[in-house]
């Protein structure tokens, strides 16, 4: 029986998220949140953030951290999941020689409503447990949460924080941020946190929408969102761009495709001499040119 639908939406204009769980057919692709809505105005500087939905239902709570234990168990025992274990991957020695202290989940949207945003939140905890080392810490921020979902995070390890930043986080450690689906401004804003300078840059890992994906789109369509994203993609010459899946590893299920699917590690490699300002400005001229 199709499900009736639901949106899961916080009010104010720092929004960046916005999932929906609708009623669909067997069979039907469900699509990621980022094809479906317009991206919201982001704060320009960080703002004090609460639940919007700030009851608190410790049956809830139970629930929902069963369901996410439950999510965990079906990712660990993915093929996806399996690749990723692979012992002298490409992508473990990455890993290995970034060896990231914070696991940051940003733009995860409602994980009690929905299943995907559920997957995504289990890979994000196994990554933390299997491939990052014993110490690192995470966190998890999306400006739908409710207090129930905040009180789950915790429950996982994750902490949440209290000031909404727009994705605009400076990594004060090497530290991989996993944003499934996010708008390319969010991508937009986190690089341009960190774009002082090559050492900087390097201490980010982004786990999400393919950068390479977003260059093709700016040069077909020169006034759509990704042409707006200036720092993705001028990053894009030098980030090392893994795609999940790319191998055949995405499992043969229709949640799966919607959490996984387009998502791509990205390690940004670099030289110390690298004038980031002046990619920027290249990436400037370039689009003048195409206009």
């Amino acid at each position: 029986m199709a499900a009736a639908a639901a949106v899961a939406v916080a009010t104010g204009a720092s929004d960046w998220t916005i999932v929906r769980r609708r009623g669909r057919r067997r069979g039907d692709d469900p699509r990621p949140a980022s094809q479906l809505d317009a991206p919201r105005p982001l704060p320009v500087i960080p703002v004090p953030w609460s639940p919007s939905d700030s009851s608190l239902d410790p049956a809830r709570v139970s629930r929902l951290v069963a369901r996410a234990h439950a999510a965990i168990s079906r990712v660990s025992a993915s093929r996806l999941y399996r690749s990723l274990l692979l012992q002298g991957s490409s992508l473990r020695s990455r890993l290995g020689v970034l060896a990231p202290a914070r696991l940051s989940l940003l733009g995860v949207g409602s994980f009690e409503s929905s299943p995907a945003a559920r997957l995504q939140l289990a890979l994000a905890a196994l990554l933390r447990r299997d491939l990052l080392p014993e110490a690192a810490s995470a966190d998890l921020f999306d400006p739908v949460l409710s207090a129930v979902e905040c009180a789950a995070a915790a429950a996982l390890g994750f902490s949440v924080p209290s000031l909404d930043d727009g994705c605009r986080r400076r990594a004060e450690e090497p530290t991989l941020f996993y944003m499934p689906h996010c708008e390319a401004s969010l991508y937009d804003a986190l690089l341009a946190a960190n774009w002082d300078s090559p050492a900087q840059l390097r201490r980010v890992c982004v786990l999400g929408n393919s950068f390479r994906r977003y260059a093709l789109q700016a040069e077909e369509n020169r006034s759509g969102p990704a042409a707006k994203a200036p720092h993705v993609l001028a990053a894009e010459r030098f980030a090392c761009e893994e795609r999940i899946g790319e191998t055949g590893d995405l499992d043969d299920d229709d949640w799966f495709a919607h959490a996984f699917n387009e998502t791509s590690w990205h390690f940004f490699q670099l030289h110390d001499d690298v004038d980031l300002a002046g990619t920027m400005l290249e990436e400037g001229d370039k689009f003048i040119e195409q206009i």
